[in-house]
């Protein structure tokens, strides 16, 4: 456990300060740009995230898994070579799309920007390739790092191309361009490892492809499925509302998104590694044991966030990024409960894969997609964007409590127990969250509430501490760590 934990800390401790500095350019690029651009920018992102994810056909998460490091090499090869010939047919798709595409997705302005679907997509897929690679040799320190590299340099140009003009290609060429940042510093580690790659061939990323054909057969429409589920509110709240209530919806998406997203994937990453180690034979661990302490760090990590974002929501975005982002504070108040039990599945959803369940997963995927399609068209069609919102909240988090229960079971992990799991915390940071509830009830200013949250939040954190004494460690290791850095 203790390597596991010192690999969890290489991915937090190399995206923490990126990520805390990402949060705090968030003000003032919401201050640059307008609702409607960052509309634009979310619908680019559900459109190429989609097509990424088909990009690979999903082979990528069969990188782990061969015994042989030339077997895998095959793996990353053929991922490669699937990538860039997506990438290319996307560009000449994007040549070929109709006129009204503008009309169909209700984005005016949208089509001048499709041109950069294909070099995203080669440069995302090349990360995602090289990231689990690079899992597979433990070399945390180097995936850190090109997370450290893709959030500053896709602020630094979603910030510096305003300058010369204000429009939704800042954040779009911004985002390109941290992607290609960061798949040249996996590069420099993956350099490494060319003796390697000198042995791939055509016969035996075929024979790896037929072997591993559960994963293009199952895994990828699973996976496909489950990307374009949480892109839904893209494409029918931009249809039925226009770009403004996906900007909104966007924002706040992403900033609660953005720091669960640290821990979360963090431990969801090395958590893959290690289950797939003690799968193999290759490690000695109590499989149970490894999953009920990830799901207990996740719970705890996760729920006093959460619990601040449903009591102060419209307050703390009207503070953070001004008055004309309040409706996104509304948003998140609405989508949290939801993010929370993504949170949570999203590291142990790997368990899919160990356990060769893709068949399940891939129904899940569907169900939960095509559940959110119909929760939101009827939203849309006789609702409020809160109230179509609401609805999609609602369905996902009854499919990821159903997820999270048959996880947990795959293990040895009754309902019962994960109940407990999840009561446990909640209570304590009910308890915690008392005089925030208090506060908020009888108008205090928010400088005051603020205050308040600052002392009852490593307070909450003491608590869970002195609880669990693995995750104490874990916070020691840490902030040794950083010091022996300074």
């Amino acid at each position: 456990m203790s390597n596991f934990i010192a690999n969890v800390l290489k991915l937090v401790s190399g995206s923490v300060a990126s990520q805390v500095l990402s949060i705090l350019l968030v003000p003032i690029i919401t201050r640059i740009y307008s609702p409607d651009d960052f509309g634009i920018f979310q619908l680019f992102l559900s459109v190429s995230g989609i097509l990424v994810i088909f990009s690979t056909f999903s082979y990528q998460f069969a990188i782990m898994l061969p015994k042989t490091e030339e077997d895998s090499a095959n793996v990353a090869f053929l991922c490669l070579i699937l990538v860039t010939l997506i990438s290319l047919l996307t560009a000449l798709a994007v040549f070929f799309l109709p006129q009204d595409v503008e009309y169909i997705l209700n984005a005016p302005g949208i089509s001048k920007y499709l041109i950069y679907l294909a070099p995203i997509i080669f440069l995302n897929g090349l990360f995602f390739v090289q990231n689990y690679w690079l899992s597979r040799k433990t070399r945390f320190g180097v995936i850190a790092g090109s997370r450290i590299s893709n959030t500053l340099s896709t602020k630094v140009f979603q910030l510096a191309i305003p300058l010369w003009n204000v429009s939704p290609l800042g954040l779009i060429a911004g985002y390109v361009a941290g992607f290609g940042v960061a798949d040249i510093v996996m590069l420099k580690g993956v350099k490494k490892d060319l003796e390697i790659f000198k042995k791939v061939s055509l016969k035996k990323m075929k024979d790896v492809a037929v072997r591993y054909k559960s994963f293009p057969l199952f895994s990828s429409w699973s996976t496909l499925a489950n990307t374009i589920s949480p892109q839904v509110p893209t494409f029918l709240l931009s249809y039925f509302y226009g770009t403004s209530v996906v900007g909104y919806y966007a924002l706040a998406n992403q900033v609660v998104n953005m720091p669960m997203g640290i821990v979360g994937a963090a431990i969801g990453q090395v958590f893959f590694q290690k289950i797939s180690e003690v799968k193999n034979g290759n490690e000695k661990g109590d499989m149970k044991q490894i999953v009920e302490e990830v799901y207990k760090k996740l719970i705890s990590t996760g729920i006093f966030p959460m619990l601040i974002l449903l009591i102060l929501g419209e307050e703390i975005f009207t503070f953070a990024f001004g008055k004309n982002w309040a409706v996104s504070g509304t948003y998140v108040r609405i989508l949290v409960p939801w993010i929370f039990l993504v949170y949570l599945s999203s590291p142990i959803s790997t368990l899919y894969t160990v356990f060769e369940k893709q068949g399940v997963w891939l129904t899940f995927s569907i169900i939960l997609l095509v559940s959110r399609v119909v929760a939101l068209f009827i939203g849309g069609t006789y609702g409020s964007p809160e109230f179509a919102l609401g609805f999609f909240s609602f369905t996902g988090i009854v499919f990821w409590l159903w997820n999270n229960a048959y996880l947990l079971n795959l293990v040895g992990i009754n309902k019962t127990e994960s109940v407990k799991i999840l009561m446990k915390y909640t209570a304590i940071g009910l308890v915690v969250s008392t005089p925030l509830i208090l506060l908020d009830m009888l108008s205090a200013s928010f400088y005051v509430i603020l205050l308040a949250v600052g002392i009852l939040t490593p307070i909450y954190y003491g608590i869970v501490l002195r609880d669990d004494p693995t995750f104490k460690k874990m916070v020691s290791t840490f902030f040794v760590k950083m010091k022996n850095r300074t």
